[in-house]
């Protein structure tokens, strides 16, 4: 039978949003990020009903952010998990951890009422991202955290309450440099396998319960087995449309290549019909470029 691992977009809104998985949710983003957080709410909690009503192969396969969750002090957490890799993925998870910073902006509920500005309404945003393919190069750490630090003498930039304000996790289940000792290596030997160890934390255990394919609802599996075959038809696309990309470039590459023949052979003397003999390029092609 095939195996559904937790990266899977159903299993892990599960396994972090449903109504009595906070504990795991806590666990997960201290174990990655080292912030230990008194409530985390999902800003949505998960239910199969509602899951199916607002699923959709286009949407989901591009999905904004995956989980957003909210701490006692408005900071933001956003976690996604990306198994193929997309364009610019770089600047996308930038983009999201901005915006989570800044969609409170103005929010008269969170405002601190003495300085009537917008920018107080303005809460520490985190964002952790699981992916599976290669970000960095594969023998750096599996764990990797980003923040806003002076160059010279390494301060972080934080706000006037000692926190700082934007940072950025990865966890790459490609990479296998993480320390066995720690309860990430346990996330990431989950994460990539669907299987715990003897001594992995309880919570991961758990987790590994709920999200456990033969325990799974009817309309779960179900929902399950259409998210990966929309993704392996998307997996597929994305790979044919990389073979032809690198196809065309070198089509363009070997054509650029031909041009610059042409213009040496022009610069020792050669007719317009020998260098079009030379390189193959069309002859009108060939004079238009004599002429240039």
């Amino acid at each position: 039978m095939q195996k559904y691992l937790p990266t899977n977009d159903l299993l892990m809104k599960k396994m972090l949003t449903s109504e009595d998985s906070q504990h795991i949710l806590k666990a997960f983003v201290r174990d990655l990020l080292g912030i230990e957080f008194k409530r985390l709410q999902p800003q949505k909690t998960y239910h199969i009903d509602s899951y199916k009503k607002s699923y959709d192969e286009t949407v989901l396969l591009r999905t904004e952010v995956d989980i957003l969750a909210t701490s006692e002090d408005g900071s933001h957490t956003t976690i996604e998990c990306q198994i193929q890799s997309h364009s610019y993925f770089h600047e996308r998870v930038i983009f999201y951890l901005a915006e989570a910073f800044r969609s409170p902006f103005g929010n008269t509920e969170t405002k601190e009422a003495e300085t009537k500005s917008n920018f107080s309404s303005l809460r520490p945003a985190y964002g952790i991202n699981i992916v599976d393919f290669h970000l960095f190069d594969q023998k750096e750490p599996a764990l990797q955290t980003f923040h806003l630090l002076n160059e010279e003498t390494y301060r972080p930039f934080v706000n006037r309450n000692e926190k700082e304000l934007l940072t950025l996790c990865f966890l790459s289940l490609k990479n296998e440099n993480i320390d066995k000792q720690t309860a990430v290596y346990h996330w990431h030997y989950f994460l990539k396998t669907g299987e715990v160890t003897e001594n992995a934390p309880d919570y991961i255990k758990e987790a590994k319960r709920k999200t456990d394919f033969l325990t799974l609802e009817s309309e779960e599996k179900e929902m399950i087995m259409k998210i990966d075959k929309a993704r392996a038809i998307r997996e597929a696309e994305l790979e044919e449309a990389q073979e032809k990309g690198i196809e065309k470039g070198l089509q363009k590459g070997i054509e650029q290549e031909k041009r610059r023949l042409a213009v040496k052979l022009f610069k020792m003397g050669f007719t317009v019909e020998q260098v079009s003999e030379a390189t193959g390029l069309d002859i009108e092609l060939v004079r238009m470029l004599k002429e240039k």
